[in-house]
């Protein structure tokens, strides 16, 4: 999964699959669920900036970018 694709839900992926889905691909919790960046898979956490919560902050690109960033931190190194 190295290109961008159409909106993906992640809920059916496994760790694995996350982990390989790359930086800033658009994704859904759930068929229906809210739309979010992905921006990285840790060992217990996914980073998603979910365009909701984005919205409602006072600073949109902010947002993105500190979430972008907290998801550099907990990527997973790939072998």
């Amino acid at each position: 999964m190295a290109r961008f694709r159409a909106t993906l839900d992640i809920w059916p992926l496994s760790d694995a699959e996350r982990a390989a889905l790359p930086v800033g691909q658009w994704v859904t919790a759930g068929p229906d669920g809210p739309r979010g960046r992905f921006y990285g898979q840790g060992r217990a956490s996914t980073v998603v900036a979910w365009v909701g919560n984005a919205r409602r902050s006072r600073d949109y690109a902010g947002y993105m970018r500190a979430i972008r960033d907290y998801g550099r931190s907990v990527r997973m190194v790939r072998p």
